[in-house]
Parts: structure tokens; C-alpha cells; sequence
């Protein structure tokens, strides 16, 4: 489904501020690299894994539901594997 641009039923941007947001957390992260290891850089780092582990969560929680609504519950009740 395309909607506003987005498949996936992802409205409104949403999937794209995720991925900008994931990008750029990842710049920072290798900006932070470089630098001498201190207790300041390495709180920031955890705060950047933080964020990309937040929005990669929302984004396999989104296009779960997607998938969820599009092809429905399994037949037998069971989850599908590798489907």
C-alpha cells in the first residue's frame, strides 16, 4: 500500500524520521569513537544505542502490525516461521 509516499502503511513519515534518527545516531557514534574513552563518551554511547535499539524496536513493531493486518492469523494458529 502506498500512502503520502510510504509503503508499508507507514504514514506521515514516520519510517523516514526513524532512519534519519538512525543515521544520525550513527554518526554521532562514530564521532564519539574517535575520541579518548571517558566516562562522558562512554554515558553518550550508551545513550546512542539506546536510541537506535528504541527505533529499530518501533519500526519491527510497526511493520509487524502491518504484516499482522495485511495477511491475517495463521491458519492453524500457530505463528508462521520464515513466511
Amino acid at each position: 500500500m502506498m500512502k503520502n509516499g510510504h509503503a508499508n502503511g507507514f504514514s506521515d513519515g514516520v519510517l523516514w524520521n526513524s532512519l534519519r534518527t538512525i543515521k544520525q545516531a550513527h554518526i554521532q557514534l562514530d564521532l564519539l569513537t574517535g575520541m579518548r574513552t571517558s566516562p562522558t563518551v562512554l554515558a553518550s554511547q550508551i545513550e546512542l544505542w539506546d536510541v537506535l535499539l528504541v527505533e529499530i524496536s518501533g519500526i519491527r513493531s510497526s511493520l509487524a502490525r502491518d504484516l499482522k493486518r495485511t495477511r491475517g492469523p495463521p491458519a492453524n494458529g500457530h505463528p508462521a516461521i520464515n513466511s
